[in-house]
């Protein structure tokens, strides 16, 4: 999950960075995303004072209260590992936020071009800063996968099958223990389900639910048993609402 804290006292400016992050996310639905918008720099910190302390902030410089920069040396003397992307209409303030150590300085109107290849970049340093390993034992050697990597995994003739993000697909060695047990790790984790009893799917990386199985990224198709329908159903939309992804048509 990426938290990123939106802060700009121009309310349409605002609304126009966040329309660009829900298409952002639209565009790239493997992405976990949770954003907060705030009008003040006050309001940012009293946010980080309940512990809410986002992984990238993007902030506008020139407001009233603290400005951009200002709000930037605070968020530093907290964190150092947070990501700062400065959102303005001016250049004069590119040697500060050189200082605050910001990741980039983009000017308005900002546009797709040049936000999502800063999104893109960020969250990629994230996900090896955060993102969880599964140990595979193929016959040939051990793998390290990150779990945002995993599409899914099936149990076949007393091996995994692990299906990767990138089209490949690596076999484990003959697993001497359940199911269940073998991909214990990925149940710790809250975008696995247990869909079936030979599957288990990453619900971030779904495309579609249909009346009677999941389409997963690259086509694959997980069936879904009609006794779990319901159960599986309401888990994964319970996944998405915990993202605010509304639910159109009643599923």
């Amino acid at each position: 999950m990426v938290r990123i804290a939106v802060c700009d006292d121009c309310r349409q400016q605002a609304q126009d960075i966040l329309t660009l992050l829900a298409r952002y996310q639209t565009e790239r639905p493997g992405v976990e995303m949770h954003t907060d918008n705030f009008s003040t720099g006050d309001e940012v910190l009293d946010n980080i004072s309940t512990g809410q302390l986002a992984d990238l902030f993007l902030l506008d410089i020139i407001m009233p209260g603290l400005s951009g920069i200002e709000l930037a040396r605070e968020i530093r003397d907290l964190s150092d590992k947070a990501y700062i992307v400065f959102l303005t209409n001016s250049e004069d303030y590119a040697l500060e936020a050189f200082n605050v150590q910001a990741t980039q300085y983009i000017l308005k109107p900002v546009k797709e071009d040049n936000l999502f290849p800063v999104l893109d970049k960020i969250i990629s340093l994230l996900e090896r800063e955060n993102d969880d390993f599964l140990l595979v034992s193929t016959p040939e050697r051990n793998i390290k996968i990150p779990f945002s990597s995993v599409i899914c995994v099936e149990s076949i003739q007393r091996k995994l099958r692990i299906y990767l993000t990138d089209g490949g697909i690596l076999s484990s060695k003959t697993i001497r223990m359940p199911f269940e047990i073998a991909v214990a790790p990925l149940f710790q984790d809250s975008r696995f389900l247990h869909a079936h009893k030979s599957f288990i799917l990453n619900m971030s990386l779904v495309e579609e639910l249909t009346k009677d199985s999941f389409v997963m990224k690259k086509g694959i198709e997980i069936h879904i048993p009609r006794y779990k329908y319901a159960d599986v159903k309401n888990i994964y939309l319970g996944y998405l609402s915990s993202f605010g992804i509304g639910i159109l048509g009643g599923l």
